[in-house]
């Protein structure tokens, strides 16, 4: 039943095609793979079972592709993927070539010099290529599952299908595929059973595969830092803003006291990616603000837990620095022979719905006009990707920072999209009831003699945190209050995704090096283990649940 060729027919045409992330390039896979269910003789029957599902004023006119299996009943299993990748830059002179399993081996052969690359790639069972594991390898072994339960007729359940683009950017393509769940749920009537990823795992031990039942949140706090402005011949008449945001930095970069711990799992630290000044053209004087922005992972913190925390942190940065400036002061007078003063601040921490709040209640009507004018053109420039979304979030922080004329020293805190929630089948209600290890691994070890692990969350951070939301109206308020250009430049349909609440689970093939040159997928897992697995678990809970 299970047909191999088909599934490798399509994995090497989808790797063939580039797929750039938040690129027209998304469009050409997407044509690529609406051909490969067009061309199957189930869907070439049932037409109206498959197409593409625009994402609303998009500027690359992407779109989620998807196909349903009709079966019987109301019962339906949702399986999601992406089918963009990151792209090609760090392949250098051999970026012709990452669409090229055979050649890209050849040619790593000859190149690399790492012992373990070296016998992946001497290895016929391991496909090397950009997207091979992220995840044009989970993509193809669902579309075996697709093929499989096409010849299993009149089966109890249904099987949706769902490609989406942008997974690697903002996951635009998963929120609009929330959309069309809701929509094809009215339509049918139906009732989801359980979402399945197939992000591939990542195990350097070769009998021992690793299932995920949920998948890491993601949450990225933006600082804004107001300073007081000087010349450097007197800096004690100013304070740096970039040495207070370095001081936050250090706060919380790696910082394990600001991880969550679950079970024998602990989320990875908060790691900055990106600080820098507010300085237009050079001159002798210290700068007037620095902004910056990270990721901090969560299985359990909440947005109102993260902005407390941060809120606290900040502060204590702020004293620390100041106390350290009078230090320095009143050391550099003694060295002078003179007497030194107080240096009189009045820091200030704020997020930035309180800054928001401050410049309605001074500017009223007239601020929101021109507050709605400059969010417009800040819109503008995301859509046509000339800023970035935390970058588009910082100017409107600025923006209102400099309406309100804001006195250093001072940190303004906000939140930026892309916002994933923290999913788990341990926080779902009934998220565990179809005990999805245990069936896996009778599946596994009687196929495959191999066991499975299962971790509550995938780190790697998946549109998976779209299968449901299980936090309440107010992290939904906080994230709304303080996200600048929450709704009109980024959002998140959370009304949807409580009423699509299910179980969820990522099992997908073995992948390693993934976004690197020697990205490469485990070839058996995706033309066999994986489309056999996720076909019998889908088949054992509808006979057995």
């Amino acid at each position: 039943m299970l047909n191999q060729n088909w599934i490798k027919n399509a994995f090497y045409q989808l790797v063939s095609v580039r797929s750039d992330s938040n690129s027209v390039y998304e469009t050409i896979i997407e044509d690529a793979l609406l051909n490969i269910l067009g061309q199957h003789p189930y869907y070439q029957e049932n037409p109206d079972y498959y197409g593409a599902h625009p994402l609303v004023d998009d500027q690359h006119s992407r779109a989620v592709v998807w196909s349903l299996v009709k079966g019987l009943g109301k019962r339906t299993f949702v399986m999601i993927n992406h089918h963009d990748a990151v792209d090609t830059v760090e392949y250098g002179h051999l970026a012709e070539l990452a669409f090229r399993p055979d050649d890209l081996k050849t040619a790593l052969l000859k190149k690399s010099k790492n012992k373990n690359i070296l016998n992946d790639a001497n290895n016929e069972k391991w496909i090397f290529g950009r997207g091979t594991a992220d995840m044009k390898g989970g993509l193809a072994s669902q579309l075996g599952v697709v093929d499989m339960f096409t010849k299993n007729k009149d089966f109890e359940g249904n099987i949706l299908f769902l490609s989406v683009p942008d997974e690697e950017t903002i996951s635009n393509g998963m929120l609009a595929a929330v959309e069309l769940l809701k929509s094809l749920r009215e339509e049918y009537d139906f009732e989801y059973d359980l979402m399945i990823n197939s992000e591939p795992y990542f195990n350097q031990v070769k009998d021992k595969a690793i299932m995920f039942e949920g998948s890491v949140g993601k949450i990225m706090p933006v600082v804004y830092v107001k300073g007081v402005k000087s010349h450097i011949g007197d800096p004690f008449a100013g304070v740096n803003p970039s040495l207070i945001l370095s001081e936050i930095q250090k706060r919380t970069e790696l910082n394990p006291s600001l991880c969550d711990v679950q079970g024998l799992d602990a989320s990875p630290p908060p790691v900055w990616i990106n600080l820098k000044d507010r300085k237009k053209a050079y001159d002798a004087s210290i700068p007037e603000a620095a902004v910056g922005y990270f990721n901090w992972l969560t299985f359990s913190r909440t947005p109102s837990d993260v902005l407390k925390s941060m809120k606290m942190l900040a502060k204590h940065a702020l004293t620390d620095v100041l106390l350290r400036n009078q230090q320095a002061y009143d050391t550099f007078c003694m060295m002078n022979h003179e007497e030194s003063d107080n240096l009189e601040y009045s820091p200030v921490v704020l997020t930035f719905k309180e800054l928001f709040d401050q410049a309605l209640e001074e500017g009223g009507e007239k601020f929101s006009k021109n507050y709605k004018a400059y969010l417009d053109d800040v819109n503008s420039d995301f859509k046509k990707s000339r800023v970035a979304l935390p970058e588009a979030a910082l100017k409107l922080i600025e923006f209102v920072a400099e309406y309100v004329d804001l006195e250093g020293p001072a940190v303004v805190l906000g939140l930026s999209g892309p916002y994933y929630p923290h999913i788990s089948n341990d926080i779902i209600e009934n998220g565990n009831k179809y005990d999805l290890l245990d069936r896996v691994n009778r599946i596994s070890e009687t196929r495959f003699a191999l066991k499975y692990q299962s971790n509550s969350y995938f780190m790697g951070i998946s549109d998976l945190s779209y299968g449901g939301f299980v936090g309440d109206e107010k992290d939904i308020q906080v994230i709304c209050d303080n996200s600048p250009g929450w709704d009109e430049i980024y959002h998140v349909p959370f009304d949807a995704l409580k009423e699509l609440s299910m179980p969820v689970v990522n099992i997908g093939p073995w992948g390693k090096d993934l976004h690197k040159t020697t990205e490469r997928v485990f070839g058996p897992d995706v033309f066999e283990r994986i489309p056999l697995i996720l076909y019998d678990l889908i088949n054992d809970i509808l006979d057995n649940a």
